[in-house]
């Protein structure tokens, strides 16, 4: 569930009202497309290692599986069983790169029949039903690429899909949308966030961008709604939630559900001597204490 704060009123989004609101992510039939998805990968790993099996199967068994030329010799022989294991390691990568490659042409041509926009829209209407269709394209690869060994493999496919995503950017495990994302560089997203351009309440939904400037922190358990400008520098604490529209500050931590308080960043050593501060002043009240209860 998603918090909100402002209020769809004749087309209108008004200000200070709160709402509940879900991200409007639900099965219909155009689910389906993750079917068509992994069959169109195992179509491509499959006619990919034809000449391997069928050589792999002849050097084992002395025949082959389809009518292709085999090298005959020893050599061909060990280079096809030492290569085994690494075509299983690479047969994974070529699964999820073609299956993001696939969902990209897909998502682009989805794009051209109804070109994604900002605003207000009714519930049913053409922008809602290609938000929801784009949602579901994009779900599998990006799950895929998360579930890769390579750091960077989300980040590739979010490109692939149209979210702007800067340098030396960090994207943790959560739910990204996209399209009107905008991640600035040396950003870092934490565990369990989300990051939305789209929310629903009632009949309509709402899509607007959302940007996050350069070396910004998003905080785990965080939910970013849109609208929500992040400036250079701003930091989202953990299990806080912003409004629509809403912008946070640079260099300042904002925290709050939703937020509404803003703390200054501080140092090691300035937190140091804040705490030393705090032990000293406190230690002072108690030798007061005790020489007041003595004088007594």
């Amino acid at each position: 569930m998603v918090v909100g704060k402002d209020l769809m009123e004749n087309d209108q989004i008004t200000q200070d009202y709160a709402f509940i609101s879900t991200s409007g992510v639900y099965k219909t039939s155009f689910t389906l497309i993750i079917a068509i998805q992994f069959l169109v990968g195992c179509f491509i790993i499959i006619f990919v290692n034809l000449w391997y099996w069928n050589s792999l199967y002849f050097y084992i068994f002395g025949e082959i599986i389809f009518p292709f030329p085999v090298l005959n010799n020893t050599f061909s022989k060990w280079i096809i069983i030492l290569l085994f294991p690494l075509n299983i390691y690479g047969n994974i990568f070529l699964f999820a790169f073609s299956i993001i490659a696939f969902s990209s042409l897909i998502f682009k041509l989805l794009n051209s029949f109804c070109p994604p926009k900002e605003g207000v829209f009714e519930r049913d209407s053409k922008e809602w039903k290609y938000m929801h269709r784009r949602f579901w394209t994009a779900y599998f690869p990006i799950w895929l690429a998360r579930a890769l060994p390579i750091p960077w493999a989300d980040i590739f496919a979010y490109r692939f899909f149209g979210t702007k995503v800067g340098k030396n950017v960090v994207l943790y495990e959560g739910y990204v949308d996209p399209l009107f994302v905008e991640i600035g560089n040396f950003t870092m997203t934490s565990l369990n966030i989300c990051i939305f351009s789209h929310l629903i309440y009632h009949d309509k939904v709402i899509i607007m961008k959302v940007k996050i400037g350069n070396a910004c922190v998003v905080g785990p358990q965080t939910v970013i709604s849109p609208g929500t400008i992040m400036h250079d520098g701003a930091i989202l604490g953990a299990n806080s939630y912003t409004w629509i529209n809403q912008e946070l500050e640079s260099d300042l931590i904002h925290v709050g559900t939703p937020v509404s308080m803003k703390l200054p960043i501080q140092t090691l050593e300035e937190s140091q001597m804040k705490v030393e501060k705090i032990q000293k002043d406190g230690g002072d009240e108690i030798m007061e204490t005790k020489e007041e209860g003595d004088s007594k």
